[in-house]
């Protein structure tokens, strides 16, 4: 299996080698994947440059996160323990030169924990800490949680469906060579299900800016910096209402070094208020993530990201995420 993977990649990088020219940066995309914070979700973290007039980008994202915690307080128990898989496809249109349109819609998947063993491997060789994963069986799912005797969500069988549906409407506020600012307005349409908890049947609005900072190197390389800021009201719903939250806030701030025109290495920081008003760490802090990988260009108009999450923030979001990020424009 590792031999078929690494003949992938190489296949990947001859690739891009022979068709791509100049590197387009652009920020991931992520979200946390905790099952609660999905159903409802802040502002992503959206590029400061629109597509060109006319141009369509059209993407498609998969995460997948893999969950392993259990924690109690005095009135409530919580215990997450599985995977969830998102599955995003996205669409942009540049309408003119400072509008774009789009939407991003998804299939979510909770589902057993097939990457525990691989997971628990990695934190040994590395002498990571283990956390909650030495109580917890391997390959199970069960998401449940209890507040005051009453049972709030309990999954314990796979479950997929249909998530929410986001139409975002952006601005281009300015644009020059090295620098660029936009304004994100994303309506969160309550198309998931609450029971499957794929969506909170809730409605939710998202407002952020974006900006980024691109520079050439002597060499040839070039870098990028980018971050923002979103502001989110977001409807109780059917998901946990008596503890929502109805405002948040989020910000990312990355960074990204290119040394040739097909490959670029990119690290992100996402961080977001809570949720919800608890006091489990899962549910009630704040959650920070750390996103490491790259890009690479295999034509011109077409780049893969493969990148790692890890939670800086512990048990806030999952312990480990995978993001394989697939766009194109035309």
């Amino acid at each position: 299996m590792m031999l078929k993977v690494i003949l992938f990649l190489a296949c990947l990088l001859q690739l891009s080698t022979l068709h791509a020219t100049a590197f387009d940066f652009a920020p991931y995309r992520v979200r946390n994947l905790l099952p609660t914070d999905l159903v409802r979700s802040v502002a992503s973290a959206d590029p400061a440059r629109l597509v060109a007039v006319g141009e369509y980008k059209v993407s498609f994202d998969l995460d997948l996160a893999n969950l392993a915690t259990t924690n109690n307080s005095a009135a409530a128990q919580i215990h997450l323990d599985g995977e969830t898989l998102q599955e995003t496809l996205g669409m942009r249109y540049g309408m003119n030169e400072n509008i774009q349109i789009g939407f991003d819609l998804s299939w979510v998947n909770h589902k057993k924990g097939s990457l525990d063993g691989f997971i628990e491997d990695w934190h040994d060789f590395f002498g990571l800490p283990a956390g909650d994963r030495d109580e917890l069986p391997d390959d199970d799912l069960s998401y449940r949680y209890q507040r005051n005797g009453e049972e709030l969500f309990n999954i314990d069988h796979s479950a997929n469906g249909l998530g929410d549906l986001r139409l975002q409407l952006s601005w281009q506020l300015a644009t020059s060579q090295p620098m660029a600012s936009a304004l994100h307005l994303t309506v969160k349409v309550p198309t998931g299900a609450a029971d499957k908890m794929t969506g909170n049947e809730g409605w939710g609005v998202n407002l952020s800016l974006a900006h980024d900072y691109r520079i050439t190197l002597d060499d040839g390389a070039s870098a990028s910096f980018w971050g923002g800021l979103g502001g989110s009201w977001l409807e109780d719903g059917d998901v946990l209402a008596e503890q929502a939250e109805n405002w948040a806030a989020n910000a990312w701030l990355g960074a990204g070094w290119s040394p040739n025109n097909w490959l670029a290495l990119k690290l992100q920081m996402d961080g977001q208020t809570a949720l919800y008003e608890s006091d489990l760490e899962e549910l009630g802090d704040p959650a920070l993530i750390l996103t490491i990988g790259g890009t690479i260009a295999l034509t011109q108009k077409t780049f893969l990201d493969l990148a790692v999450e890890e939670d800086l923030a512990v048990n806030s979001s999952p312990d480990v995420s995978f993001h394989l990020g697939l766009s194109h424009f035309f």
